[in-house]
């Protein structure tokens, strides 16, 4: 199904499709949203919550690209809803979760992946306008889908949140001008932390943050082939970058029993101990992966 309100008109062309894994998935039953859905890591984890069996829902501005992920979905065998909105918008926001709620039912499963870079000068030299527009459009959308989605997960004691951190959060982005993003993704950590800390005796409620590392869009790969072809060797940047599927792993694993324990931590795909049952225990009773100050 797909919704368009941007134009401010919201039809749309129902697709009537059974997951190939509804019965078997283990997100089997669970409702989610998805943000920024129609592209790289958000599409990837929106494809593989999809694949487990969950009844995903993907929102963004662009609706070509959250088509797009729908009609990867449906050549699978899986259904996938799209609706564009601006998630900048606490009315769009609120339309979002409202259709969602109303054709399928009570959100219990929200993934915040909208965002993206911006405001790629020096700090003396960004647009005032520019560098707050890409804090917005990170932090300030999260917060708004964690505010709507929050109540009913609370009434009912069941509900995950997964937040998206990236590049600048745990450490300065070097040789990189980027005050914004980085600023913008640490207060993602820190916006997740306080989240479950003001939740944590909650039941069935579960707030964590994923960190997909270094992830190429299409666009960017492109600039990068054309820039191999021209010096003939291998791009600097691809000795960093992670595929949008190991970030869809990462995330699934955080909806896992697994990573039943883990609360308000953050985790990223450029480490593996999530990956030992035994580190995550270990990791369970204290505060590693918290956002923390270290002492002497």
């Amino acid at each position: 199904m797909t919704h368009d309100t941007q134009s401010g008109a919201a039809a749309a062309k129902a697709v009537q499709l059974r997951p190939v894994n509804a019965d078997r998935g283990p997100l089997t039953g669970r409702i989610a949203i998805v943000t920024g859905g129609g592209w790289n890591i958000g599409r990837a984890v929106a494809l593989a919550f999809a694949r487990s069996g969950a009844r995903v829902t993907v929102a963004s501005r662009n609706l070509v690209h959250l088509q797009e992920t729908c009609a990867i979905g449906a050549d699978e065998g899986l259904e996938l809803r799209a609706f564009a909105a601006d998630l900048e918008d606490p009315e769009q926001v609120q339309a979002v979760f409202t259709d969602v709620e109303e054709s399928i039912g009570p959100v219990d499963l929200l993934a915040c992946l909208a965002g993206g870079l911006g405001a790629t000068q020096p700090c003396a030299e960004t647009n005032p306008r520019e560098w707050l527009s890409v804090v917005t459009r990170n932090l300030f959308t999260t917060y708004l889908c964690c505010r709507r989605a929050l109540p009913q997960m609370l009434s009912r004691e069941r509900g995950d949140i997964l937040t998206c951190a990236g590049g600048g959060a745990f450490f300065p982005m070097i040789d990189a001008h980027a005050t914004a993003y980085a600023s913008a993704k640490a207060a993602i950590c820190r916006f997740t932390d306080q989240l479950y800390a003001e939740h944590r005796s909650s039941k069935g409620l579960r707030i964590n943050c994923m960190e997909p590392g270094m992830t190429l869009s299409p666009r960017d790969l492109e600039a990068i082939e054309a820039e191999e072809a021209r010096t003939g060797s291998p791009h600097p940047a691809r000795e960093h970058n992670h595929s949008p599927d190991d970030g869809a792993e990462l995330a699934l694993f955080l909806l896992s029993p697994g990573a039943a324990a883990l609360n308000g931590r953050i985790l990223s795909v450029d480490e593996d101990w999530w990956r030992d049952p035994e580190r995550v225990r270990q990791v369970v009773e204290t505060d590693l992966y918290r956002l923390r100050r270290t002492f002497l």
